[in-house]
């Protein structure tokens, strides 16, 4: 009788937890924001000649929110996201072994859509992974060298992004998660010919609810 009670107690716990995951895992609309920091990689700008320099820069905010629909394990969605980055110095390339302060930002306007597969793993623990293709406008605020400024100019590229990230369900509605993407563009041309190298490490946190 005993052993009768405590496999009926067991099942009733797998049933609880079999139910909660179907719950959280539901079918259907989301919208999404998220805030954290951009990392944008050091950007190799280079002139009609070939000429180039190396352009650095601080770390940065990332902003995104999105909309979306979640069928089964997977999602799709639209997402529009905003970085900035403060520039910090040129070196490299035609300055050798010098480097020179820099000053200005690099801000990106980006306009995704977006994939994701989310893994079930029984729980409230949702890790996932996503790719998303789409367009982005880079622009370059008041660059200045040594204080000097050389101006301002902006390119709408084509843009992507790949990354993973860790979801946990508080309820079958909302979900917070971390997320990483690395995000790059084509290289946008701005004033005189000249090119830049665009790609970024973005880690944010987020929250995630479904309606």
């Amino acid at each position: 009788m005993m052993r009768g009670k405590k496999m009926l107690t067991a099942m009733g716990a797998c049933a609880s937890l079999c139910y909660g995951a179907t719950a959280f895992a539901a079918d259907g609309s989301y919208f999404s924001a998220m805030i954290g920091t951009a990392l944008l990689s050091d950007s190799t700008i280079t002139d009609a000649v070939g000429d180039s320099v190396d352009l650095e820069f601080d770390p940065g905010w990332n902003f995104a929110a999105a909309v979306g629909c979640k069928v089964g394990m997977v999602r799709m969605e639209g997402e529009i996201g905003y970085q900035i980055n403060d520039a910090d110095e040129f070196s490299g390339g035609v300055l050798g072994p010098l480097s020179v302060s820099a000053g200005g930002d690099t801000d990106i306007w980006r306009f995704m859509v977006n994939g994701y597969f989310d893994f079930d793993t029984g729980t409230a623990w949702l890790p996932y992974i996503g790719a998303g293709i789409g367009f982005a406008n880079v622009s370059v605020n008041d660059l200045s060298v040594l204080g000097i400024n050389i101006g301002s100019d902006d390119d709408t590229v084509l843009a992507y992004q790949v990354g993973a990230g860790l979801g946990y369900a508080v309820n079958p509605t909302t979900t917070v998660f971390v997320d990483y993407r690395y995000f790059a563009t084509e290289d946008p041309e701005f004033s005189y010919r000249q090119e830049a190298e665009i790609d970024s490490h973005n880690i944010s946190l987020g929250l995630r609810y479904s309606f």
